[in-house]
């Protein structure tokens, strides 16, 4: 074809390209381990290299070492003294065994699975997620499902929304996707049904009759309601019960029908992340004394003229490792002749020291980046809770000097245990929120974090009266706005939601 040719041509061009070595990616990778994780990589490789050995393991020194006593004694009782030693291990095998984590399927697995065989439109699909996200550990929800409804999805109304409710309560386990107990019992038992009349009466509004669950005694409060309910001269709904079956017989049968009912009926699943026992992974203690400067790199941080901040890596957990030293003398005392048996030894002994020095590297940059942020934060671990200064991620990256992903990795899953408790490191990054006199004065660039926000919100609710009408999100929301702090309901609602407190219609 005119104007076209094949011919090969050679061309001479130069490109940067960063290349990541092994070394590099398995720092990264271990980074973002938390201290049980790390625990099992250690194992993992001294299994599969055995140039690393094992020398000692905090966490397990409680299982051994356990002095055997005779068990001649005929009522098979052993005796034995009790030293600090052997106490300190007691309690070291009784943490392990309470720590084990709980690998059950958690509540939202188990309904996503079940969501997923169903064929419903995409606005559906969506609506049951957003429920089904919303439940808390007990299977009823946390916000009000009204709030879940999507406006960039228009079919999403009311009318959705209770067909997607339906849905979810279908689903095994019966009773979640309720409001609260009394309106799961009901779920529960027109599912399950064949329920009375005097059962269904029970559960709409009358539970406090079953207590105590003695039969004489709760009839004798439901015939103490029913002639309360005959002077009335004016009755909403006539009751369907007649006095005639009131006997003990159907008491009893209604009575243990409720009893069969489950209160919690999530309570088999996998609890919720904040309800799981946490071990934290870095410890920062504040001690007397004068330190001339910040020392990062050891974990420690000036405080006033006479205290200071010592940050440490807990190690409580993670097992001493070392070069094993049979591989040693082998390669220094010249003992192995075959090339092959060389290069093996050679490539564990290399694996197992870069290894070492990883794990060192990812303890090194966890205390120095754990110290420069109580450098940040001094007022909340001098303080406490609602004294953060607003501090994103990116700018704490910014300061240290490091890329946004590698906090990011440091930061995940790892916990921080201070005077003032245990929280994720990601606790101390939090949003800025502008005040009114910043938003008054262009000058001014005074904010808040949302850490302060949310410690107002508590103080507000504190300060009401216990007989005053319960603030809606929208009520704090204008009580913040008096304090200075301009934010929306929404924003109101999802750290009510955090702070594990209830909505108006359901707080006590």
């Amino acid at each position: 074809m005119a104007g076209y040719s094949l011919e090969q041509l050679q061309r001479t061009s130069q490109l940067q390209i960063q290349r990541m070595s092994q070394q590099q990616i398995m720092a990264l990778q271990m980074l973002a381990m938390g201290s049980e994780e790390i625990r099992d990589e250690i194992y993992k490789k001294a299994a599969e290299n055995p140039a690393l050995e094992i020398i000692r393991d905090p966490f397990a020194d409680g299982t051994g070492g356990v002095k055997k006593t005779s068990s001649h004694i005929s009522d098979s009782t052993h005796l034995g003294t009790v030293s600090g030693k052997g106490s300190e291990m007691s309690d070291n095998f009784q943490m392990m065994i309470e720590s084990a984590p709980d690998s059950r399927e958690t509540l939202q697995e188990h309904l996503i699975l079940q969501l997923n065989v169903m064929k419903l439109t995409d606005a559906e699909r969506r609506l049951c997620k957003s429920l089904i996200f919303n439940l808390d550990s007990s299977g009823f929800h946390i916000l009000a499902p009204v709030t879940l409804l999507d406006s960039s999805y228009p079919e999403q109304d009311e009318e959705m929304l209770e067909q997607c409710i339906g849905y979810i309560r279908r689903m095994d386990p019966a009773g979640v996707c309720c409001t609260n107990i009394e309106e799961s019992l009901i779920v529960q038992a027109e599912q399950k049904g064949s329920p009375s009349e005097l059962t269904m009466f029970l559960l709409h509004g009358h539970l406090d009759m079953l207590v105590p669950p003695v039969p004489e005694k709760i009839r004798r409060k439901l015939l103490a309601f029913f002639d309360g309910q005959k002077k009335l001269a004016f009755q909403q709904k006539p009751f369907e019960i007649s006095r005639n079956s009131l006997n003990l017989l159907n008491i009893e049968m209604s009575l243990k029908y409720i009893q069969s009912l489950d209160p919690r009926p999530a309570h088999d699943f996998d609890c919720e992340p904040s309800s799981q026992y946490i071990r934290p992974d870095v410890y920062i203690s504040r001690e007397s004394g004068i330190i001339d400067k910040d020392v990062p790199e050891k974990g420690l941080i000036c405080d006033t003229a006479d205290s200071f901040f010592r940050i440490a890596l807990s190690n409580d957990v993670i097992p001493v490792i070392q070069i094993a030293p049979d591989f040693k003398d082998a390669v220094s005392d010249g003992k192995i002749k075959k090339s092959d048996e060389k290069s093996f030894v050679k490539a564990s002994l290399h694996n197992a020291q870069t290894f070492i020095e990883t794990l060192d590297f990812r303890g090194q940059t966890i205390v120095r980046t754990c110290s420069l942020l109580v450098g940040i934060q001094k007022d909340f671990f001098r303080l406490g809770p609602g004294h953060l200064v607003p501090l994103s991620q990116r700018r704490f990256a910014e300061i240290i000097g490091v890329h946004e992903s590698t906090v990011s990795r440091m930061a995940d899953s790892k916990f921080i245990h201070c005077s003032w408790g245990t929280f994720p490191i990601k606790y101390f990054f939090s949003t800025a929120i502008q005040t009114s006199a910043a938003q008054d004065d262009i000058d001014n660039q005074s904010a808040v974090s949302s850490d302060t926000v949310k410690h107002e919100i508590i103080k507000i609710l504190d300060e009401q009266p216990p007989d005053a009408k319960r603030l809606s999100d929208q009520k704090v929301a204008d009580a913040l706005a008096a304090r200075g702090y301009k934010i929306a309901r929404r924003t109101v609602a999802k750290y009510r939601t955090q702070l594990n407190i209830d909505s108006s219609y359901r707080r006590v």
